[in-house]
């Protein structure tokens, strides 16, 4: 079975603290349903200094498997916490780690961890050996920042996550599965996405008979099959789009986020899974080239998902290139037939005649003259190189003639300024 977790806001999970915090950074945003708080994170007072507890109660007992933390927010960072759980009243700690330099950190038994699967890019720390005592079977969980990088404690997201208690009855341990099965595939996602079109799944095959040889850069570096979306990794290498979704699917289980199957990174904004148009292209001219050679061929030309904004009606085209044009809608027959106060039709034609001739106004004409540029000049010496214009008569003159004219005030055309008239002109 995969693993829960155990803090999403359908399992109903408790958070407290005693700390003060920030207006938009409280406590309850560790566990909201809502994306944007649950991204804010939570952030104490800014005199507030560590330690600060923060306590998680599940409504059932949990067997916890692991502790994902996410310790910064902007360029403020947490730098040491203590993993503490409650036996008989009395809580102990299980785990801790301290001088923490990434960006998250994630607490695991040592017997779980796996160096080859693991991502290289956050930080690890182990359960002690006896802590499997008190983790199979809790429902409340103590998380303590020790420390701070000269800052008020922080912590952006955590993530707890495990399996029902074995001590649960089967009826509670059936209802979690359920609950975090709807969570992962919720009801009617599939009838939503019935309307969109999503990359075929249906790869090329070759006939029996066929001897033709497919190039190698047309096929998935993984699963060796012609692709239909070919994707570029993070990595540099490519795969089909379809290859990426089962990878995830597979992360999603073990509660990790979707990540490059080469290397085990995480996408981010700036490291992130890129369609290959040009590459695309090329496999669609080799599949309508070599067709009869395939048992099928999937139509992936003129997709939404890569050429959604040329689908557009053509009225949207003409009113891109003329804003005053506006789409209007056509005429129904029978209202025009059967309208009393339908004009004549030579007013038709005339209308029509006067809408073509405005339109044709419209229309650049390449091959009539341009019309002559006006030169401006300056008002004194008639030269090009003016820079400054004076507001009272709007003359634009240049830096010698303005010295010559500000002494006596007046321009040559016989008005009168003061210095704070004249402005710098930009032509």
């Amino acid at each position: 079975m995969s693993l829960i977790n155990f803090l999403n806001a359908k399992l109903k999970p408790l958070v407290e603290s005693e700390a003060i915090c920030e207006d938009a950074y409280s406590i309850s945003n560790l566990i909201a349903d809502d994306v944007q708080q649950l991204n804010r994170g939570f952030m104490a007072f800014n005199v507030t200094k560590p330690p600060v507890d923060i306590f998680f109660e599940f409504p059932k007992a949990i067997d916890l498997k692991i502790i994902k933390i996410w310790n910064t927010i902007g360029s403020m960072r947490s730098t040491a916490f203590e993993i503490h759980g409650k036996v008989d009243g009395v809580y102990e700690r299980v785990g801790y780690v301290r001088d923490l330099r990434g960006d998250s950190v994630t607490f695991c038994y040592q017997s779980d961890y796996s160096s080859r699967n693991s991502n290289q890019q956050c930080e690890k720390a182990f359960f002690f050996k006896t802590a499997s005592k008190i983790l199979s079977n809790c429902t409340t969980i103590k998380v303590t920042i020790k420390a701070t990088q000269r800052c008020p404690p922080v912590l952006q997201k955590i993530q707890i996550w495990g399996l029902p208690a074995k001590s649960l009855e089967k009826a509670d341990r059936e209802l979690v599965k359920t609950i975090w099965n709807e969570v992962i595939n919720p009801p009617g996602a599939r009838e939503r996405e019935k309307g969109q079109r999503s990359p075929s799944r249906n790869f090329p095959e070759l006939c029996e008979s066929s001897q033709l040889r497919v190039p190698e850069e047309f096929l998935d570096a993984i699963t060796w099959e012609l692709m239909v979306f070919p994707t570029v990794l993070p990595s540099g290498k490519v795969v089909d789009q379809s290859t990426i979704d089962r990878h995830s699917e597979v992360e999603a289980k073990w509660g990790r986020l979707p990540s490059d199957p080469f290397t085990g990174l995480e996408f981010s904004s700036h490291r992130k899974a890129i369609l290959d148009l040009a590459l695309k292209a090329r496999i669609e001219k080799f599949l309508m080239e070599n067709s009869e050679h395939f048992k099928t061929v999937p139509r992936t030309l003129g997709s939404s998902r890569v050429r959604r904004s040329k689908n557009r009606h053509a009225s949207s085209f003409a009113s891109d290139r003329d804003p005053s044009i506006t789409p209007c809608k056509r005429q129904k027959l029978e209202d025009s037939l059967y309208r009393p106060s339908m004009p004549h039709p030579t007013t038709l034609t005339s209308n029509v005649d006067t809408a073509i001739s405005m339109a044709l106004q419209r229309i650049t004409r390449f091959t009539t003259k341009p019309a002559e540029i006006k030169r401006t000049t300056c008002i004194g010496c008639k030269s090009e190189d003016y820079s400054y214009e004076i507001q009272t008569c709007k003359h634009l003159v240049c830096r010698v003639c303005l010295v010559h004219l500000t002494r006596d005030q007046m321009c040559t055309c016989k008005t009168s300024f003061r210095s704070s008239d004249v402005e710098r002109h930009h032509k």
